[in-house]
């Protein structure tokens, strides 16, 4: 019976429980209903989202954490696109503004306003529109972006007014035909527009357009000022933005901001150029080209030198700099190589003015290792000696075969290192015995050891035999006598 009357309730009871006890059930069932759930509170009130807010943050912060580039990825298209946009108009305010920044700072009158904006604090630009009397803003729409329709419409107090509703409708309606029609993206906007004496400068917001109608020759500044006053339009009024339906009362107060739009005054042209400012400017150019070509001039000296002692062998350079007449000159230089301030004569640089930094190296250059050989068989050479049996002058043929050796290659380090040389051979005898005799017996020997050589292929005219009376006594155990009776080399370099 018990089943009969509530067995279907205790099964849809038990679905139930399942249903709360399993979290994969649950969020199944949860996820058929959050978007409307969302969807129905977030148009009652502002609840949801402050309650999403700190969530969404925490995610963005941990996922830029995580992998930077993914975000950098999603937002590549926006900020790219406002990137070019931004080198865009500033190149093109620069390239807009050069003639006039040359026109007004090379006359009188633009002294005398450069003068005013230092006496009073003042920046130039805002001496500018103040003083200038080539312009006027005339008209000032204020258009809402998404609907097109005009928010706010001021003039000044001599334009001549049409309907404003008609202008800002035809101002939409172009600026869409023009991104449509030309532009590759939404953020290529139609920013100025000219018709004969009457320019339309219109600056994009992300909620609003300011279009603002000037007639004459207005400064570049004055694009700075419409700019301004639209930020501050965004920045107070967003909300009255975000919500407009139609009534544009809701920003009655942003007259305002719109009315600092409304600068200058028309008057008379100035008067034609004088010549005394085409000699001024000229004589500025002239100055200006001068100093370039000093500069040019003395760089050209500075960078000629050092080429020069770039090629110098022994010689790095490493880096070479120049400021304000000074130079440093930093490198690696073998201590056989040339001087690199000796070869500051005739290069027109003033010695003084040069700073060295160099490092010591030895050069693989044959030149540089020809010398060291040079120099090291030249000390070996020097430091040899060959000795003889008492009053005889026979030598052995074994004794200088290294000293034969060593001057054959000596003859060719010298070749190759440009150096000119003759060996020397002093022979010398003991004390004891007839002054005459032991100077022919100190010749013999010298000679003895000059005709092996030359048997052992040195050339002749490389040797000289001499003979030396007497050699300095050395200390020692070894006796003199035996020290004395010997012959020596010495290296002559005429």
């Amino acid at each position: 019976m018990r089943q009969l009357l509530v067995g279907p309730e205790e099964a849809q009871l038990r679905q139930l429980q399942q249903r709360l006890d399993d979290p994969v059930l649950h969020a199944e069932d949860v996820s058929r209903i959050i978007a409307e759930a969302v969807e129905l509170r977030r148009g009652r009130d502002t609840r949801l989202r402050r309650a999403l807010l700190p969530v969404v943050e925490e995610a963005i912060r941990i996922s830029v954490q995580r992998d930077p580039s993914i975000l950098a990825t999603a937002l590549f298209p926006i900020i790219g696109s406002a990137i070019r946009k931004a080198v865009s108009s500033a190149l093109k305010g620069m390239i807009e503004s050069l003639n006039q920044t040359l026109e007004q700072s090379f006359s009188l009158r633009g002294l005398q306003w450069r003068f005013e904006a230092l006496r009073t604090g003042r920046s130039f630009g805002e001496i500018l529109l103040l003083r200038s009397q080539l312009y006027q803003v005339e008209q000032v729409f204020l258009i809402h972006k998404q609907t097109g329709l005009l928010l706010h419409h001021l003039s000044s107090r001599d334009a001549v007014v049409k309907d404003a509703d008609l202008v800002s409708g035809m101002l939409t309606a172009i600026q869409d035909f023009v991104r449509d029609s030309f532009g590759p993206s939404a953020g290529d906007d139609l920013e100025v527009m000219q018709v004969g004496e009457f320019n339309l400068w219109i600056q994009h917001g992300s909620r609003a357009l300011l279009a603002c109608l000037v007639r004459g020759v207005p400064p570049r500044e004055l694009q700075y000022i419409f700019h301004l006053a639209l930020t501050k339009i965004e920045e107070q009024f967003w909300r009255q933005l975000d919500e407009f339906d139609g009534d544009a009362s809701t920003l009655d107060h942003a007259n305002p901001l719109l009315e600092t739009c409304l600068l200058g005054k028309l008057g008379e042209h100035p008067h034609p150029k004088h010549v005394g400012r085409w000699i001024f400017t000229a004589s500025g150019f002239l100055l200006c080209a001068l100093l370039l070509f000093l500069v040019a001039n003395r760089q050209r000296r500075w960078d000629t030198y050092v080429r020069r002692v770039a090629s110098e062998p022994g010689i790095v350079v490493t880096s070479s700099e120049s400021y304000w007449g000074s130079y440093l000159l930093t490198g690696l230089r073998d201590p056989l190589a040339a001087d690199p301030s000796q070869l500051l004569a005739g290069s027109g640089i003033p010695p003084e003015k040069v700073t060295f930094h160099w490092e010591p190296y030895q050069s693989l250059q044959p030149m540089f290792l020809s010398i060291r050989r040079y120099q090291t068989l030249k000390d070996w050479v020097e430091s040899q000696s060959v000795f003889f049996e008492l009053s005889s002058s026979y030598v052995d043929p074994d004794l200088l075969r290294p000293v034969a050796r060593n001057l054959l290659a000596l003859s060719e380090d010298a070749e190759i290192a440009g150096k000119r040389f003759q060996v020397r051979i002093e022979g010398r005898t003991d004390p004891p015995g007839a002054a005459s005799h032991n100077r022919k017996l100190a010749q013999n020997r010298a000679a003895a050891v000059l005709s092996e050589l030359v048997r052992q292929g040195v050339p002749p005219e490389r040797l000289v035999a001499s003979a030396v009376s007497r050699a300095a006594v050395p200390s020692g155990p070894e006796p003199a006598n035996s020290w004395d009776r010997r012959v020596s080399f010495r290296l002559l370099e005429p």
